[in-house]
This record gives C-alpha cells, structure tokens and sequence, in this order.
C-alpha cells in the first residue's frame, strides 16, 4: 500500500507560502493568529519536527494526499471529488462533503470526527516568578467578538475599587503572561456550554502557573476540575468574589497553580503532536483507504454533499442578511 502523504493548506500567495515555510520562533509568535496558520502551518511545522509523517504545507488541495483544510478555507476552495478532504472545523461549521473532520471540543464529536487539543500558544512566557501580589487580571484574546462576558470598561470599574488593574492581551502579545496574575475566561454570565469553543486559554494558564478563573464552558468541563485546577463563575458577583478570593488566600492559588502545572504535562507540543499523529495514522487514513477503494460512490457522494453544502451555505447567508436588515430598520 503507498504510503500517505499529508497536504496542510493555507490561504496565501505563493510568495507568503514560501515566507511561512522559512518561519523562526520570534515571527510564528505574531501570526498565529489566524485559524488556517494556528491550525494548518502551525501543525506542519511542529509534525515536521516531531513525526516521521511525510508532510508538506502548501496554498492549495492536491490529489494523492490527505487534504487538511480550516474550514473557512474549504468554504472558498470547495474542492473536486478527485481530493481527499480533512476539514479542521475549529470555531466554524463542519462541511459536508469533507471526508473527515477534526474538532476541538469533544461535544462537536460524530461520525468521522476525532478530537484534537489546540496548541498551547507560541512563544507562551509565564509569569514572573518574583511576583508576589494579585494586582493584574488579563484576558487574552480578541474583547469586542463576543467571547468575553461584559466589556473591558465595566471589568476594569469592578475591580478598581480593589485596586486590581483588568488588562486584555491583543494578538501578537497573547503569549506575554509574565506580568499577569488572574487569567479570565468568561464568555458568558450564564450556564451556556459553548460547545465549539476550546479550552485553549485554560491550557495557556495552567503552563503560564497562574490561576484560571472560567465560565461553563464545555471544554474547560472536558480537560479540567473546577475547584481543583481552575475557578468556574457563572455571575459578575462570583467572578469578583473568586478573584478577591485569590487575593487573599494563598493556599487557594497556589493549589490552583500547582494543580494547573501537573495538568499542563498532558498537553505539550510533544503530546498534541502525538495526538495528531495518532488520528492521521488511525481513523483518518481508514477513511482514506475506504475513499480508495470505492472511487465511484465518493465521487457522487462528493458531489451531492459539496451542492448540498454550498446551498446550506447560502441560505444561511441570505437569514443573516435579512435579520441584520431588521434590526437596523428597528433602531
């Protein structure tokens, strides 16, 4: 049987492709943010250090390999029946005519589907081990999409009074915790699971040794104890009470850092990388061997679901369209 080879894509001229090829530590730090290099280059380089796999990174899908696509990026590029199709899902829809999927919370699991941690981040510095105080509660990551539960002005008047400064952390300086005290986590004040969502953060605080405090999401659930090795909230109250708690009781945070530390071993370049290995050489490649031997079924298979797919697709766009003109009309 000839031996798989493995095609990540990304969106991007030839050009940048051969930029991305050549990256160093320093620089892979600034641009991983953004699904298809988080997910496609960044799993192509650290594979490449860490497999035997023969894989390769390029900007468009080929024949004779096992595709591996960002959703986003299958949505644009579709496909041709002729392609063995891996779509990484991340925060977006599953495609139906891909052949598999990969996803990063383990309630977006179903047939053809495996679960994959997201890397810990890039370049990830810890915080400073001469500080003694909580006085720096961060959010890292993008404040105004939705995923942090109130605004950064209403956090920061909460705390003030404490005289405990809320921060968020843009892209580019994410993996810069050194300074930070408290991670936060919340998406909601509520009991939502968020279930497409992954508890990426919860790994980042637990290498930074610094305490996580979080919402309900399923995730953080999946890989974490609340109580143990991260605080969960469902209030603006409990969020406050839990960071004060921190504050002031030693033992509680250092349990939580030390906890986070022992957990933070399962989920390490080496380990994800295995994982990977381990669903693209299991269940990945039996789904490409069984796309092989029945060349014609996949390719009408293909062709219903990529139709299928594109007109789901449109009427999506078209209620998205039509509500966002209500509301504007009702303003």
């Amino acid at each position: 049987m000839t031996f798989p080879r493995y095609n990540f894509v990304i969106d991007c001229t030839d050009a940048a492709l051969a930029e991305y090829l050549r990256l160093d530590t320093e620089t892979a730090v600034k641009i991983y943010t953004r699904g298809d290099l988080n997910w496609c280059l960044q799993t192509y380089h650290i594979l490449s250090k860490h497999s035997s796999l023969a894989v390769q990174c390029s900007n468009k899908m080929l024949p004779g390999f096992i595709n591996i696509i960002h959703s986003d990026q299958l949505l644009q590029q579709k496909g041709q029946a002729s392609k063995f199709i891996v779509c990484v899902r991340a925060d977006y829809p599953g495609r139906r005519w891909a052949h598999y999927h990969l996803v990063q919370n383990k309630n977006q699991l179903g047939p053809n589907t495996s679960f994959i941690p997201h890397w810990v981040q890039p370049g990830l510095i810890k915080r400073d081990a001469n500080r003694t105080a909580v006085s720096r509660v961060a959010y890292a990551g993008e404040a105004f999409n939705g995923n942090l539960a109130g605004t950064v002005d209403t956090w920061k008047q909460l705390l003030a009074p404490h005289n405990i400064q809320f921060v968020t952390l843009s892209g580019g300086s994410w993996h810069d915790l050194s300074s930070i005290d408290i991670l936060l986590g919340i998406r909601s004040f509520d009991e939502q699971p968020h279930n497409t969502k992954p508890p990426t953060k919860l790994f980042g605080a637990w290498h930074a040794n610094i305490p996580f405090i979080g919402g309900h999401d399923s995730a953080f659930k999946q890989v974490g104890v609340p109580g143990e090795d991260y605080l969960l909230v469902t209030t603006p109250d409990e969020a406050i009470a839990a960071i004060l708690k921190l504050r002031d009781d030693q033992a509680l945070y250092n349990k939580l850092v030390q906890n986070g530390r022992r957990k933070a071993t399962l989920y390490t370049e080496e380990t994800i990388a295995q994982a990977w290995v381990d669903v693209l050489t299991g269940p990945v490649l039996q789904r490409y061997r069984a796309w092989l031997a029945k060349p014609f079924l996949e390719q009408a298979r293909f062709n219903t679901l990529l139709s299928m797919g594109n007109l789901e697709h449109q009427v999506k766009q078209l209620i998205k369209k039509v509500v966002g003109k209500k509301m504007k009309s009702a303003i």
